[in-house]
């Protein structure tokens, strides 16, 4: 990079820094910006729900993050360390939002993007949390006429978990939350997992060409999985990968299958789709930093003789104002209900 290529604004104002890193870890965790700031100021606090975007390179018209400032530490040597989550740092960890329903203000009768849309209203967040291409998930769900007090990310997830595609009938997929920057506020999307084997690769990475560094790593899947359909349910379990690297059990309810059989067909297929993305990876690069969540890249490793499209998972940037490194986490394919399968 050259001198001055990223910059950080806060509230519109340019501010010089040393260092900052960019950790979007995906699924329906908040994207976080940690940077640090050369200053002797006293009134860091100040600072604190202020907007801050990060310009990747100068002239680009759309930041690489978009938050709010959540902390701010003193250190030793006279430099503060700011702290900044995206949008979905107002609906997870301390700030989640929560919104009671009663028979008076609710949301029934709406699918799942609607829901969003009038729960994000409701909370007095859309002047922060953009929903202008929320759409809908796939298949559409709708709520199930919540009452009481809910937090909006549980009935967001909710939703998110009753939502499974089955157009391609080998591969269910999940849908997934996703946070874009149209320019001038951050937006929520639903979107279906990617399928791997349809999309057309965004990137491509060779030793050749831009991959720094490789690394594989092992991940838990499911090994016994109980679908309940209306009225019935069955349990599908893998006694060999069990054995082989222990039990872990989920459970997962799809209403659109009326028999016990259908159920364990059901529980077989999620069984494989987690099987192929049993490993995660991460990729050092110095390209693909504008890439999204859920977005497909191609990848040819001589060495390990894997090749092959995979799905975005998260990325970590760490850059200074003539630095930076790159590292994606990406997996073959979408999980099902993979969010919380990941070890850590």
């Amino acid at each position: 990079m050259i001198k001055d290529m990223s910059e950080i604004y806060i509230d519109g104002k340019r501010v010089d820094f040393t260092q900052a890193s960019i950790r979007i870890r995906g699924g329906d965790t908040a994207g976080e910006l940690n940077f640090i700031v050369p200053t002797a100021e006293s009134n860091y606090r100040k600072y604190w729900n202020k907007e801050v975007t990060v310009f990747f390179q100068q002239g680009d018209a759309v930041p690489i993050f978009r938050g709010r400032i959540l902390n701010t530490v003193v250190n030793a040597n006279n430099s503060v360390k700011f702290r900044a989550v995206d949008i979905l740092g107002f609906l997870t960890g301390h700030q989640r939002a929560q919104l009671y329903f009663d028979d008076n203000t609710n949301i029934d009768g709406l699918s799942a993007g609607g829901s969003i849309v009038k729960m994000i209203k409701l909370a007095k967040l859309d002047n922060i949390i953009g929903t202008d291409y929320i759409g809908d998930t796939s298949p559409v769900v709708k709520n199930l006429y919540p009452r009481g007090l809910i937090t909006i990310l549980d009935e967001i997830t909710s939703y998110l978990k009753r939502a499974i595609d089955v157009t391609d009938e080998d591969l269910p997929r999940q849908n997934t939350i996703i946070v874009k920057d149209d320019g001038t506020k951050g937006q929520l999307r639903i979107e279906v997992r990617a399928n791997v084997d349809n999309e057309i690769p965004c990137q491509i990475y060779t030793y050749d060409t831009n991959i720094v560094s490789f690394v594989v790593r092992n991940r838990h899947i499911p090994t016994s999985i109980i679908v309940a359909g209306n009225g019935m349910s069955a349990t599908f379990t893998h006694d060999s990968a069990a054995t082989s690297g222990g039990s872990f059990f989920l459970q997962v309810n799809n209403p659109q299958l009326e028999s016990r059989a259908e159920c364990a067909d059901f529980a077989q297929k999620i069984f494989r789709a987690n099987d192929k993305s049993k490993y995660e990876y991460t990729l050092t690069t110095f390209e693909g930093a504008y890439l999204h969540e859920n977005d497909v890249v191609h990848i040819t490793d001589a060495e390990t003789g894997i090749e092959g499209n995979f799905r975005l998972i998260g990325k970590t940037i760490t850059f200074s104002p003539t630095t930076y490194n790159l590292k994606l986490i990406i997996n073959k394919r979408p999980p099902i209900l993979g969010e919380y399968l990941s070890t850590q």
